[in-house]
């Protein structure tokens, strides 16, 4: 008889240890899953305002006094392997680069 009771506690204390474990398993998902929602949230909203921005006029003839000297073929390969693109992912980590160095490097190195 007091094997099983023994048994009982035993299997009780395991019980609440597992309930304990997939309730902390459910908020650590949730938070990850919020997390990576923020994230995808914050890459989108960056994302939809360097598409907004239009730099495919740097590449056109009207663009910029020097680029109408360029030879017509020039014009058309820099358009074509996107250069205004690259010129645009640049210009995004540069702002970038330089946002991050206005955070102090004693809370960047913690």
């Amino acid at each position: 008889m007091i094997h099983k009771i023994i048994d009982f506690c035993v299997n009780f204390f395991e019980m609440i240890i597992d309930v304990f474990k997939w309730v902390l398993s459910g908020i650590l998902y949730l938070l990850a899953e919020l997390f990576y929602l923020l994230i995808d949230l914050f890459f989108t909203t960056i994302e939809t305002i360097i598409d907004t921005i239009d730099y495919a006029q740097v590449t056109a003839l009207q663009g910029f006094a020097n680029w109408g000297l360029l030879p017509d073929q020039i014009v058309y390969i820099l358009y074509k392997i996107n250069f205004a693109q690259c010129l645009t992912m640049l210009a995004a980590a540069l702002l970038i680069r330089l946002t991050l160095n206005i955070i102090p490097a004693a809370f960047t190195r913690i």
